[in-house]
């Protein structure tokens, strides 16, 4: 393990900056990196707790695990494997230029109609290693777990308002290093140097949900995370930075068409957020339904993505591969990644009797 943090600190170019977009399920990301104005179940909770208003019965996420990785992360491990505790400048040489990211987030939650709650965890890695011209190591870790209670309140009979509050330990390292103060250092003694901020913060989201008439169900969907921005307070070293809030407007349409359930979307994120070029907050997503199989595909930040589900009611297991632009817009330094998921899942009508239809009944709620 204490190799794998290693390999985790050596890697994204020095100008490069990612959009933090914490607990992004793996539908959504095979959809573009969509999804305020379709979620559903537990997910919405994160998404936009706007849709509780929708919910019909009781839906139950034991617990769902989503790793993701960068297309390189194997072959690094591979090369840190190879490294002694104490780090030489040869044992770098090879890395210079390589970006890594790594991810592994969980959550566990209920819904019930126009109320849920969640217990979460992530914890997120992206890095780079720099030209040897200047050579340092751009950190960049965030691990945060927390709770939310999130209601919504219907105002008619296809929209509503919806609040979440969350609370969240969080323990971040963004920091750029030098070569020479990596070598000749263990490995503990480099995880103890730069990851040693940790603090504790209150957030509010805040999201509306509204369906307008139609045969396609064309539904508005905004989401406002981190409502006028989140603060931590510290618990050791200076503490975590602010987190910067993300005003999130989406729209989405549904319809049957060729044996499937079509779902098509468009969003449009980090709308206040400045200095960011628009071609890196658009998002386009589809996702076509077969009974317990779904293919999905999208266009992320100037990429394309891909997706695909199989949803079991008790048991879903969906898998995603998107990209992530490093530098100031599309095009100019992508990041390819993956990521999949696997959920524990169980459905309850509303005199609290276990079903089996509950992907059937969720596609309900959305139309």
């Amino acid at each position: 393990m204490k190799i794998f943090f290693i390999c985790l600190m050596m890697t994204l170019p020095s100008l490069a900056k990612t959009l933090y977009q914490p607990m992004q399920s793996t539908r959504n990301l095979g959809m573009g990196g969509t999804g305020v104005a379709y979620t559903r179940g537990v997910d919405a909770l994160f998404v936009n707790p706007a849709a509780l208003a929708r919910a019909e019965g009781y839906s139950f996420t034991l617990i769902e695990i989503q790793p993701a990785a960068g297309t390189n992360s194997q072959r690094l491990i591979d090369q840190a494997q190879n490294l002694g505790s104490s780090l030489a400048s040869a044992d770098l040489s090879g890395l210079y230029g390589q970006t890594f990211f790594a991810d592994v987030s969980a959550k566990s939650g209920m819904v019930f109609p126009n109320f849920g709650f969640a217990f979460y965890s992530t914890n997120q890695m992206s890095e780079t290693f720099n030209d040897p011209v200047f050579p340092t190591f751009n950190v960049d870790f965030v691990s945060d777990y927390g709770y939310l209670v999130a209601g919504a309140i219907p105002i008619g009979p296809q929209a509503s308002f919806g609040i979440s509050a969350r609370h969240v330990k969080r323990w971040e390292a963004k920091k750029d290093l030098l070569v020479t103060d990596l070598v000749g250092t263990t490995d503990q003694d480099l995880i103890e140097s730069v990851a040693s901020d940790k603090g504790t913060g209150n957030a509010l989201d805040l999201s509306f949900l509204a369906t307008f008439s139609g045969n396609l169900s064309p539904t508005l969907g905004i989401m406002w995370h981190d409502v006028g921005m989140t603060r931590f307070e510290p618990t050791a070293g200076n503490g975590p930075v602010r987190q910067d809030d993300n005003l999130v407007l989406g729209g989405s349409i549904q319809h049957p068409f060729a044996l499937a359930t079509w779902t098509h979307a468009i969003e449009y994120k980090f709308i206040r957020t400045e200095g960011e070029d628009i071609s890196k907050k658009i998002h386009l997503g589809t996702e076509a339904s077969f009974g317990i199989f779904d293919l999905r595909a999208g266009f992320s930040q100037g990429y394309l993505t891909y997706g695909a589900a199989l949803d079991f009611s008790f048991l879903k297991i969906e898998a995603a591969a998107y990209s992530v632009e490093l530098g100031n817009s599309a095009g100019q330094n992508r990041s390819d990644r993956y990521q999949a998921s696997i959920s524990l899942n169980l459905d309850f009508d509303q005199a609290f009797k276990l079903t089996k239809d509950g992907k059937k009944r969720r596609l309900m709620q959305r139309r």
